[in-house]
């Protein structure tokens, strides 16, 4: 399965539908669910393109969500006919060079440089290499249709830690443990795990005598597993007993298990606190960046609507997945 690339990213606008046509160059035996000027979507199409949608996605929503779903699909066909009728006024053409690219960019970001496997992975998403070109040429015209429409966006420094503090919350960092793990296996009847104990302990005597852990575990035939920082709400009760008292670098006392018997280390405990400003910038950057283009699309999009004929008629679909409401 192809990534979704395909479909070109939000910032894009999606996916432009593409059953659009002039209906002059279409007889149309069905309702119409959207028109902007000329270019129509019916019920047939939109509940094609809905398929699609819904089937990249991995846990596909259902009831009002679904319902949602549809409402939001609908409202971006709207948005990406108009853009389309924009482009068509300025006598914006795609770069077929530009296509070429991108076609090869998706091919190699998808390990798909042999045709074959190529024309394959576009037939298990219902697609033509002509019909993945043509979508990333109406994409670059609805990208074009807004450029120069917006002014800069331009967020200082100052703004950012603003945002920052007003979602604070959202960097909280709980409280972790950063642990590793030792088992030293034991024969399947247990008739050795005394013996196997009495070496762990000696070893760990070792260790914290300043011999090496990791070649000291080598030496015992085991492996020094790296377990991360954990957050400690998401430990198991007796774990947060058993490494209560530990500090940092102690390691906790063996414990025959069902793999045999396990030695915790305590590497460090890390406090709760915030993820620091400079680790969220760039994040809230691009947040903020978008939310700004958003808006100023949806105006841009808003004033072109009062100078274009466009309808829809949403009162035609029923349930989750459109139809014709008889």
């Amino acid at each position: 399965m192809l990534k979704r690339v395909l479909y070109l990213g939000a910032v894009l606008l999606g996916l432009l539908v593409a059953a659009v046509v002039h209906g002059a160059e279409k007889e149309v035996l069905e309702a119409i669910l959207i028109r902007v000027n000329d270019r129509i979507v019916t019920i047939s199409e939109f509940e094609k393109r809905l398929d699609q949608e819904l089937a990249q996605t991995t846990n596909p929503p259902q009831g009002e969500a679904l319902l949602a779903f549809r409402d939001q699909l609908v409202e971006n066909l709207v948005n990406e006919m108009i853009l389309m009728e924009r482009a068509v006024e300025k006598n914006i053409v795609p770069d077929e060079g530009a296509i070429d690219e991108a076609v090869a960019g998706l091919r190699e970001e998808n390990d798909l440089q042999d045709d074959e496997l190529f024309k394959a992975a576009l037939g298990e998403s219902g697609m033509t290499e002509e019909s993945l070109r043509e979508r990333y040429r109406k994409s670059f015209m609805v990208q074009r249709a807004a450029q120069g429409e917006f002014r800069s966006t331009e967020i200082t420094q100052e703004e950012l830690k603003i945002f920052y503090e007003q979602d604070k919350d959202t960097y909280a960092v709980p409280a972790k443990v950063e642990l590793q793990q030792m088992i030293f296996p034991v024969a399947a009847d247990g008739s050795d795990t005394e013996a196997v104990t009495s070496r762990v302990l000696a070893m760990l005597e070792r260790v914290e005598g300043g011999a090496d852990l990791q070649a000291e575990a080598t030496l015992a035939g085991v492996e020094l597993q790296e377990l991360g920082a954990i957050p400690i709400q998401d430990l198991r009760p007796e774990l947060v007993e058993l490494l209560k008292p530990l500090g940092d670098g102690d390691f906790s006392d063996p414990a025959v298990t069902a793999g045999g018997i396990q030695v915790l280390r305590l590497v460090q405990r890390i406090q709760e606190g915030y993820q620091p400003f400079e680790e969220v910038e760039g994040e809230i950057r691009r947040r903020e960046t978008e939310r700004v283009f958003y808006e100023q699309r949806s105006g841009f999009i808003d004033r072109l609507k009062e100078n274009y004929l466009v309808e829809v008629h949403s009162e035609r679909l029923v349930g989750g997945g459109g139809g014709l409401d008889g």
